[in-house]
């Protein structure tokens, strides 16, 4: 079952909603399914301003995505008979950012505000959460669209194995019950399986999706945003799930693995999967240009 959280008025996620959001992990192909639903959503065919009219449609919905990520608002100005064509390019190159910037928290209050403005429909956005294996959806709650979070006992109980993109906020639920089983093997193989879901979002390359981390972190290094000495220590936990007795693997050894080892690799998880979407943001996230002809 969905659970409603909750939210003061004129908010959209509860602070406990907002945590529980951000160990959710929409896919690149996700925000690239949504992105192909808003470029659909501006046309504007048989009308020979169109071309003004798709430029209006699209300041809307950026200016959108910008009052919640905190950027500043975006005030379209028309020259004498038309838009200066700089103002063509920076609005199509801006317009393609929309899903790309937001962490998941922000991700899911722009489609909220898109979903009211009827800009995307809560059945199609729904879809795709569905599709990639979110926990999170939308519901049309008398006329106003609120969040739910499907409870992770709810959600489809992924394999151990981490070949195909899986729900974090499930994995993260399983190395809690590690901890509190003290199973420490079982925390470290699925911190691996949690790095590895990670990857696939920042490297976004369809021939390493069924491959393990392993034969392609070199790939990962280059496309993440992340410090060396914390990639560093990402790859040796993940070099480690393989060799540790336990570590999602039968053995006639007792693990080495130590609560304390276990305890450092969850928090290190957590602060990987906030990091990652996070530095991604200051990266896409160049300042706002300049307005045409002086304005």
């Amino acid at each position: 079952m969905a659970k409603k959280k909750k939210t003061v008025p004129g908010s959209i996620l509860g602070n406990r909603a907002r945590e529980q959001i951000e160990l959710e992990v929409v896919s690149t192909q996700a925000r690239l399914q949504f992105t192909r639903l808003l470029r659909k959503g501006i046309r504007a065919r048989n009308s020979e301003d169109a071309h003004q009219i798709e430029l209006i449609r699209m300041n809307r919905i950026i200016n959108k995505a910008n009052t919640v990520l905190g950027r500043p608002i975006y005030v379209l100005e028309m020259g004498d008979w038309d838009y200066e064509p700089a103002e063509y390019a920076w609005h199509n190159g801006e317009f393609e950012l929309i899903m790309r910037r937001p962490d998941t928290p922000q991700l899911i209050e722009i489609l909220v505000d898109l979903v009211e403005d009827e800009a995307l429909s809560l059945r199609d956005v729904n879809a795709i959460l569905e599709n990639d294996r979110s926990g999170i959806r939308l519901e049309d709650d008398d006329d106003t669209t609120t969040v739910s979070l499907i409870d992770v006992a709810d959600l489809p109980d992924e394999p151990i194995s981490p070949d195909d993109h899986v729900n974090v906020r499930k994995l993260f639920e399983r190395m809690d019950r590690a901890m509190q089983d003290k199973d420490w093997s079982l925390v470290l193989h699925t911190a691996a399986s949690i790095f590895e879901t990670v990857a696939k979002q920042v490297v976004a390359n369809p021939n390493i999706q069924n491959q393990s981390l392993g034969g392609w972190f070199g790939q990962y290094r280059k496309h993440s945003q992340l410090s060396t000495p914390l990639l560093d220590v990402m790859e040796d936990i993940f070099k480690r799930r393989n060799i540790e007795p336990l570590a999602g693997h039968g053995s006639v050894f007792d693990a080495s693995i130590t609560q304390e080892d276990a305890v450092q690799i969850r928090e290190l998880t957590i602060a990987v999967v906030r990091l990652e979407r996070t530095l991604a943001t200051i990266s896409q996230s160049p300042p706002v240009k300049a307005k045409a002809k002086g304005k």
